[in-house]
């Protein structure tokens, strides 16, 4: 906003101005703290308290400066925030050093043995996930996301295809949405593991998957 002097405006000029300025919607986002700044400014411009007579000519300056603050501050944090969780949502399950299904499932019972329910769930996922590239289930493929691996998974193992996609679910609540995991949820990831583990997968009959001739 560029502001050319001479530039005097009455009280009720510059509480309008502001009243205007703030319900913008950009503003909503901080609506506790951008009301206390409201309320400050509206009695900083009504000329409330001792010795505030006349002051309405320059404390709308000093307005123009807080809310251009205020603006800043938001979209400071809302870039940042958008940048994280972009950043984040780009990772694969089984991003970062290549590890064995093996040391996933060590992994996931140290730290749930440690009480920390998080890390259990996430090396739980990558312990199956892991498991079913070793054993062929999936390509190694980068960036394969928790859903994209309980769909690809579910036909091979029909029976454990809802508990795929809670487990996906659980993953990225803890993953990306920074929610905190119950015990309970990473022993049934766990366990969820090693039952997939055990279980001879259903693969299509490469005669029919040729097709007829």
């Amino acid at each position: 906003m560029r502001l050319d002097p001479p530039l005097d405006p009455t009280s009720p000029q510059a509480r309008q101005w502001l009243e205007d300025e703030l319900r913008k919607g950009i503003y909503h986002e901080q609506k506790g703290l951008l009301q206390q700044i409201w309320d400050w400014l509206n009695e900083l411009i009504s000329g409330a308290g001792s010795g505030a007579a006349g002051l309405a000519g320059w404390t709308i300056w000093i307005a123009v400066a807080v809310i251009a603050a205020v603006v800043a501050l938001v979209l400071v944090r809302s870039i940042h925030a958008e940048r994280r969780m972009t950043g984040a949502r780009r990772e694969g399950v089984l991003e970062g050093p290549t590890r064995t299904a093996a040391e996933h499932r060590a992994a996931a019972a140290r730290a749930l043995e440690a009480g920390d329910a998080d890390t259990a769930v996430l090396e739980a996922y990558r312990a199956l996930t892991r498991s079913a590239v070793e054993r062929t289930l999936l390509d190694d493929l980068p960036g394969r996301t928790s859903h994209e691996v309980a769909v690809a998974l579910g036909p091979v193992f029909p029976a454990s295809a809802s508990s795929l996609a809670v487990a996906a679910d659980t993953f990225d609540a803890v993953r990306y949405g920074r929610r905190t995991a119950r015990p309970e949820s990473a022993r049934d990831l766990i366990a969820l593991d090693a039952d997939l583990a055990r279980t001879r997968p259903l693969l299509p009959d490469p005669a029919t998957a040729a097709g007829p001739r």
